[in-house]
């Protein structure tokens, strides 16, 4: 096939997919402003897939609950599929691809910058030059962990916060590393190093406690501390059994039990005050933790 004659696709556009997929994404995390991830929900009945190249890094989750008949032509290599629910294939930027499936299919697409891609990789293992290999369809659990995630993110309305969003793309970066890349067998496992400095673990506590209200990132704890995300990370968890998302969840379920008992802040006021995105949002993870919704808890904690 004639260069000029492979499509182009660019995730940076609304329809990325128009030009390959008879029909549109279903949701999209276009508009949530998720830097260097993007998630597409679709639903797709039998077609094959024109030649295509796309310009980020390409996830293919299947979610159908039957197993689906399926031939993909990657990087010049061709394989029959048998692809069940939650089979994932990866498709490199700049590789050929073609795919062709027999029957109707729900599928999760995720598409990844490779300049985030290649920011993680240089803050967590210093390496250069790492390349993702091309993957058939066939079971990665963690990966379908990650992107039913963000599946369910997406679905509440994307108003879960920026730190919980980092943190699942930052843990897709470095498994797609470990697992994924040509430089796999060179990426070291840091198992000697404990945590924080008491120090650290300081500053990173009280920055978050002194910013509760706003939506923190990842990437702004780690720069207080002089860190990098994925580094930060690890030992955060490690010095507080916490993920720096979870933590940061607890604190503003505990401030935000503290207003609901000992002020006469409403609950949107006190949403706002402990950084939720929206009052739906902190009523859903407050019952979440608690049982029962803020209302109800305040009313409790009168008697």
């Amino acid at each position: 096939m004639l260069e000029e004659t492979i499509l182009k696709l660019d995730f940076t556009q609304e329809d990325a997919c128009a030009e390959i997929l008879p029909r549109s994404h279903i949701n999209s995390s276009y508009n949530a402003q998720w830097d260097g991830i993007r998630l597409d929900i679709h639903h797709q009945p039998a077609h094959e897939t024109p030649e295509h190249s796309p310009q980020q890094h390409i996830i293919v989750i299947n979610l159908d609950n039957h197993w689906l008949k399926a031939e993909r032509v990657l990087d010049g290599c061709f394989q029959q599929e048998n692809v069940f629910n939650g089979d994932v294939a990866i498709i490199p930027a700049n590789i050929h691809h073609i795919c062709r499936w027999t029957s109707e299919t729900d599928f999760l697409l995720l598409s990844l910058e490779p300049a985030f891609f290649n920011q993680i990789i240089l803050e967590s293992v210093d390496l250069q030059g790492v390349e993702l290999k091309p993957h058939f369809s066939s079971s990665e659990p963690f990966i379908q962990q990650i992107a039913l995630a963000l599946k369910s993110e997406l679905e509440s309305g994307g108003v879960g916060s920026q730190l919980y969003i980092e943190s699942l793309k930052t843990t897709l970066c470095i498994h797609l590393l470990k697992h994924h890349s040509i430089a796999s067998n060179k990426v070291p496992q840091f198992s000697n190093q404990k945590g924080l400095s008491p120090r650290k673990l300081r500053q990173a506590i009280s920055y978050i406690h002194d910013n509760l209200n706003r939506d923190l990132s990842l990437a702004e704890i780690a720069a207080v501390i002089g860190m990098s995300m994925y580094h930060f990370s690890r030992l955060f968890k490690q010095s507080t059994g916490f993920a720096p998302h979870q933590y940061v969840i607890n604190c503003r379920i505990a401030k935000a039990k503290k207003l609901l008992k000992g002020t006469e802040k409403t609950i949107e006021q006190i949403s706002e005050q402990v950084g939720f995105q929206s009052q739906s949002h902190f009523t859903n993870v407050f019952r979440k933790f608690m049982g029962i919704t803020p209302k109800a808890y305040r009313e409790h904690v009168k008697f």
